[in-house]
């Protein structure tokens, strides 16, 4: 009977995995150019989840990055191209565009479209809430989902003559953000950045409130706008 050489099989599988482990570094992706056409990724039935390279977008040729639904429509696109017509955009199931640059001002974004409140001019001169007492008295409430981690709020400060007030904003009673300082014989805007607590989403109701600190006449507070913003 033969003897069986256990080592020298040994040795032979160790180098047929490294043999093997070689021809996998050598498939494998570590740096790549493509210069023209582009790549995609795609499921395993076949339709395009991901295209990078060369595209056409419209009638121009355009390079960048598209993602696709399972359906084949555009699902997101970020791309330029040679006349510097590019960018990007997420789009809906119906193809309409819901978030893009403005590329033709180089500034901020295209969609959606945000509103501003407007607010009567008298109310400007003056505001129609006047306030004289020594404690805090909430004139105005506003309510929101929470989105954004702060919010800003712009006041329209006014008072009479040798008469001060203060302005607070509060969140169930708390006060959150800076104490804003109405001076004598305002008329003036002025800015009120408070953190939002809570829960993304969820239901808030902020009160400004308004006191009178020194003089005989009439505080005066209209909040102009109150927008999210960002940490």
């Amino acid at each position: 009977m033969g003897t069986v050489n256990h080592s020298e099989d040994l040795l032979t599988r160790i180098q047929d995995l490294e043999r093997q482990v070689r021809e996998l570094r050598r498939r494998t992706l570590f740096n790549a150019a493509v210069s023209s056409g582009g790549i995609e990724v795609r499921t395993p039935d076949g339709p395009a989840v991901m295209r990078a390279g060369e595209t056409v977008v419209g009638s121009e040729t355009a390079y960048g990055v598209s993602m696709f639904r399972l359906d084949g429509s555009v699902q997101a696109r970020f791309f330029d191209t040679a006349n510097g017509n590019g960018y990007w955009a997420l789009f809906d199931e119906a193809g309409n565009i819901t978030f893009s640059e403005d590329t033709v001002s180089g500034q901020g974004i295209a969609r959606p479209y945000l509103g501003a409140p407007w607010m009567p001019y008298t109310e400007v001169l003056t505001p129609p809430i006047a306030i004289t007492s020594a404690t805090f008295v909430t004139t105005h409430r506003t309510h929101f989902p929470k989105q954004q981690p702060r919010v800003r709020c712009l006041l329209l400060c006014d008072s009479d003559a040798a008469t001060t007030g203060e302005v607070i904003l509060t969140d169930g009673g708390t006060q959150i953000g800076p104490t804003v300082t109405v001076e004598a014989a305002a008329n003036a805007y002025a800015y009120l950045d408070a953190p939002v607590g809570g829960a993304h989403m969820d239901m808030k109701f902020l009160d400004l409130q308004v006191r009178r600190t020194g003089g005989a006449g009439n505080v005066r507070v209209a909040p102009a706008w109150i927008g999210g913003l960002q940490s």
